[in-house]
């Protein structure tokens, strides 16, 4: 649904972190790169049931340095308009992302990362953040860090280690159809 601007981040990140095997943790060139997008308006369906209009757009930075350390920032920010109601949906995150590369000595290469901010968040337009089922706001905030290993020969992911702190909706497997659904569809 909202992943696409966290999909590109982590690609970045993750292509720029298979470029440390490859390359050598010392060889690295220093990356600068900033860049923002603006998709739409699109004709798009929400949770695969409200037809409608969908707008996104963010910024990211991404700056890594001689020794695979690497700091990120982005946010995002998009939109649904329900075509039959025209309700509209606001959903956002932004965060920061930092870390860095291992070579283990061993053909594999750990990287561990720092990841805090907004996760998401879901609201009305000029009104509140939308709530779940509990009735509580469907909003994430907190940090995530993990640890995660890669043959360096073949790419081959060997590992990955997580540990969450915050609510992050999405992770934690709360119901952001059945509200979103229900509000976009309600007169």
């Amino acid at each position: 649904m909202y992943s696409h601007a966290r999909l590109v981040a982590a690609v970045a990140v993750v292509g720029a972190a298979l470029a440390v095997p490859t390359a050598g943790l010392g060889a690295q060139p220093v990356i600068r790169d900033h860049g923002t997008f603006i998709d739409g308006p699109n004709p798009s369906t929400w949770c695969g049931t409200v037809s409608g209009v969908r707008t996104d757009s963010g910024t990211f930075t991404f700056m890594q340095d001689a020794s695979g350390a690497f700091h990120a920032t982005g946010s995002f920010k998009g939109s649904f308009t329900a075509s039959a109601t025209g309700k509209t949906l606001e959903f956002a995150d932004a965060g920061v992302d930092m870390g860095t590369g291992v070579d283990n000595g061993d053909g594999t290469t750990t990287f561990t990362e720092h990841s805090a901010g907004l996760a998401i968040r879901f609201k009305t337009v000029n009104g509140g953040v939308l709530k779940d089922a509990d009735g509580k706001p469907i909003l994430g905030a907190g940090m995530i860090d993990s640890a995660v290993t890669f043959d360096n020969a073949t790419g081959d992911l060997i590992s990955v280690r997580e540990t969450v702190r915050g609510p992050h909706p999405l992770r934690d497997g709360v119901d952001i159809c059945g509200p979103s659904v229900a509000y976009l569809t309600s007169p």
